[in-house]
């Protein structure tokens, strides 16, 4: 089979499957160039790809492309997937992946600081009290929701108020699982909402149904957000640190281990399938926690 059309049948099969149109895109943009890759070194059959072939294909995304490891590891993911399905549709005899190890990755997990983290809401209450326009309000409340839940910007943007419930202080959500999932609601959010809520109600003569709204009360998009957080780089000029919406997710769990929550406990509201996933969080800010252990420690109410 030409791996054009193999790349044809595995999007049309993905597509009625019900992934996400982001998911779709990523893959759209990995067949684009692996089949001219492959067109370039003479391979148009699907069966003519070997594991040799692929470790050459990543070779060349490493040195002419300028991927890093993460990269590196995520293509090799999308691939597998790829010829797993194919291998599962008696289109290959063996999926040519299997055998290629996963990139070491220097894994880093970044989050603002508190003192950046005020001087982001420090500008956006400004913007907010003296402009008073719905782009202000609305960005102030989802920088709030962001911050305050550790909820992803593709979680955020489809937010609907049907998914609030104020009285029992929980959002429902719709994660990367495509589950229905709960994320706790502190009362500072539930304020925030209850106030975006109320002034969409005077601006609008009909409510819509997605708390995230543009100036034409149609539903934000994720491009939006992105866009709202380059903004607000450009503004801050933090040398060190990106401005984005999952750095805003690790800075709630940083300031949740912080506090003294417990990791399973945040587990559970990041979402993470495994503990595994969120144990991370402990390495990367121990440094904190060794001083808190240093100040709060128990020995330190005894003589020794």
């Amino acid at each position: 089979m030409i791996i054009s059309f193999a790349c044809k049948e595995f999007l049309l099969d993905k597509e009625l499957e019900g992934l996400r149109e982001s998911t779709l895109k990523g893959y759209e943009f990995l067949f684009e160039d692996f089949m001219k890759w492959s067109e370039e070194e003479g391979v148009k059959s699907i069966e003519e790809v070997n594991n040799r072939f692929l470790k050459r294909y990543l070779t060349y995304c490493k040195s002419e492309r300028g991927n890093n490891n993460t990269t590196l590891n995520n293509r090799l993911k999308l691939l597998n997937t790829f010829f797993t399905f194919l291998e599962s549709e008696n289109l290959i005899s063996e999926n040519p992946v299997k055998d290629i190890k996963r990139f070491k990755e220097d894994i880093s997990i970044q989050s603002f600081s508190d003192d950046e983290i005020n001087q982001m809401l420090s500008h956006l209450r400004r913007k907010r009290r003296n402009g008073g326009q719905l782009v202000h309000i609305r960005n102030y409340t989802l920088f709030c929701l962001l911050l305050g839940t550790g909820m992803r910007i593709g979680e955020a943007v489809n937010l609907k108020w049907s998914d609030i419930h104020f009285r029992g202080g929980y959002i429902t959500v719709f994660g990367k699982t495509r589950r229905q999932e709960t994320v706790p609601m502190t009362d500072r959010v539930a304020k925030e909402l209850t106030y975006l809520k109320e002034f969409y109600d005077d601006k609008f003569l009909k409510l819509s149904p997605y708390v995230l709204v543009n100036q034409q009360n149609q539903q934000l998009t994720v491009n939006a957000i992105k866009c709202f957080f380059k903004r607000l780089s450009a503004t801050m000029e933090f040398p060190e640190s990106r401005v984005s919406g999952h750095t805003m997710r690790h800075t709630f769990a940083r300031k949740f281990i912080e506090n003294g929550g417990d990791v399973s406990v945040l587990s559970r509201i990041l979402r993470h399938q495994n503990l595994q996933t969120t144990s991370r969080y402990l390495n990367f800010f121990s440094n904190k926690l060794s001083e808190d252990n240093e100040k709060y420690n128990a020995l330190n109410d005894f003589n020794l």
